[in-house]
């Protein structure tokens, strides 16, 4: 097992801190990292020690670093296109800020894809990702998004990840809730793609989250925890930081005797739909 220059990393993937919030990377053979992060995003009423989405976040970052840790690669964009969140056994809750350990390897790499898996351990193994990935040189990457080129402000000082994105909800109607978001501020995305602030998918997750949690209490009628089982992304687009997004949100199984939902959100830039993301839920 060797340790890995997070600096030399962080170049090869195109990702830097705060999104990037691994504090040591450690390479073990046969295209196997390691990695260690402490955790900062909001809960909600999510139960775990982590919340899902941000399990997914650091989880997709670590296997692009498994992607390059074994070769000198030039700089790859990995923009993941496919991710499966599967929750593999409780652990007990801890603070905010408390730090995990993670470990990603890849499943199949060429020029234009990557497929890695990876899961997230405190005592245990609690949770795993599967993630699938399309790969863009730099010179694609600058090319096919030249028009979100944005020159990066300063870093915030703090982590702009440790808050939530905020939205507008429209009333619930039956199991079925609309929400927007604003744009985001540059700062919001400090790490994902320098230079060109784009929608982490992670943070689109995350803001899935809230719409969901807030239609499962209009469908209990209750405030209630849940733990996410699992939970299935399909991203199609890269969306810049500059447009707002719509989140269409609605409940495709409810069971109230087994404590069982699944609901699935439309994530919509405009008319069109950029994401879709199924969250199944045990209260």
């Amino acid at each position: 097992m060797n340790k890995l220059d997070i600096r030399e990393i962080c170049e090869r993937i195109a990702v830097q801190a705060p999104y990037f919030a691994f504090t040591e990377l450690r390479g073990v053979p046969h295209r196997i990292v390691q990695g260690t992060f402490a955790s900062e995003q909001p809960l909600g009423f999510e139960n775990g020690p982590v919340a899902s989405a941000e399990i997914g976040r650091h989880l997709a970052i670590l296997g692009s670093c498994a992607a390059v840790a074994w070769q000198a690669a030039p700089q790859i964009y990995y923009l993941a296109t496919k991710a499966r969140y599967s929750k593999l056994h409780d652990v007990a809750p801890r603070e905010s800020g408390s730090s995990y350990q993670a470990t990603a390897e890849v499943l199949s790499q060429d020029r234009r894809s990557l497929t890695a898996q990876a899961i997230v351990s405190a005592e245990k193994p609690f949770a795993h990702l599967y993630c699938e990935y399309q790969a863009l040189s730099e010179p694609v990457f600058l090319r096919l998004f030249k028009d979100y080129r944005v020159p990066s402000a300063p870093l915030p000082e703090h982590s702009p990840y440790r808050q939530s994105v905020q939205l507008e909800f429209e009333p619930a109607v039956g199991h079925t809730l609309l929400a927007h978001s604003k744009a985001l501020a540059p700062a919001r995305c400090a790490g994902h793609f320098l230079d060109y602030p784009a929608w982490p998918v992670a943070i689109i997750v995350h803001t899935v989250a809230q719409t969901t949690s807030r239609l499962l209490h209009h469908i209990l009628d209750k405030e209630a925890s849940y733990t996410v089982v699992k939970c299935d992304l399909v991203a199609h687009q890269l969306v810049p930081a500059s447009e707002p997004l719509s989140f269409h949100t609605t409940c495709i199984t409810a069971s109230p005797y087994l404590s069982h939902y699944v609901f699935e959100t439309r994530v919509m830039r405009r008319q069109e739909v950029v994401a879709t993301v199924t969250t199944e839920l045990q209260v």
